[in-house]
Parts: C-alpha cells; structure tokens; sequence
C-alpha cells in the first residue's frame, strides 16, 4: 500500500490565505503580497479592499466611488520610486512588491 506524506507542501502551488493583506504593509518590508482574498489598497488617503489582484485602473477609481472615472487621472505610489500614471484600461498587479498606495486627481483642476 501506497502512503503518500500529506504535510509535505507542492512548490508549485502557492497558498491562498483567507485574510485581507494590506498592501502598504508589505510594500514598507519589501516582500511580494500573498494570494489572498482581498489586498487592502489606499487611494486618496482612504483604505478599500479589491478582490482581484490585477484590477484596471478604472475598477481602482469606481471602487473608491470616484465617478465618472474619465474625469480622474490615477497614478500609482511604489515603494522608493515616482508615481508613474495608470490608464484606465491599464492592469495593475496587486502582488508586485513595492505597491503602495494610490493618487486619484480629477483632470480639469481649474473648476471651483
């Protein structure tokens, strides 16, 4: 009879924890984010909880109810580099290391 060792863990697949990582966290040590069910991100300052770990840009803007998202620019904040701008349609992996917040600003400034 054939008993295979249960406890030994597969390289080739990687955990999903059931938490919400938090981003800003990982990104202040310098490690990758885990799978995980929900990454807690910052836009403007205010922490939401998205659930794919590569959302657009526009998914980033409608979930922090920055409506219409056409009338923002959003640009992402990495750990020791410059916020570079993030289109609309452009993916943004959660789970590379450095992701630390994000900058959402409406495009004409020159109103109120």
């Amino acid at each position: 009879m054939n008993i295979e060792n249960v406890d030994k863990e597969d390289p080739g697949v990687e955990e999903v924890l059931e938490e919400i990582v938090d981003l800003e966290e990982y990104a202040k040590l310098g490690k990758r984010p885990p799978l995980s069910k929900g990454y807690r991100i910052r836009v403007n300052g205010e922490p939401f909880v998205v659930h794919n770990p590569e959302p657009t840009g526009r998914e980033i803007l409608t979930l922090a109810g920055l409506l219409p998202a056409e009338d923002y620019t959003l640009r992402e904040k990495l750990v020791g580099e410059r916020p570079r701008k993030i289109e609309l349609n452009q993916k943004v992996d959660l789970r590379r290391p450095g992701v630390e917040k994000f900058k959402a600003l409406p495009r004409d400034q020159t109103e109120g």
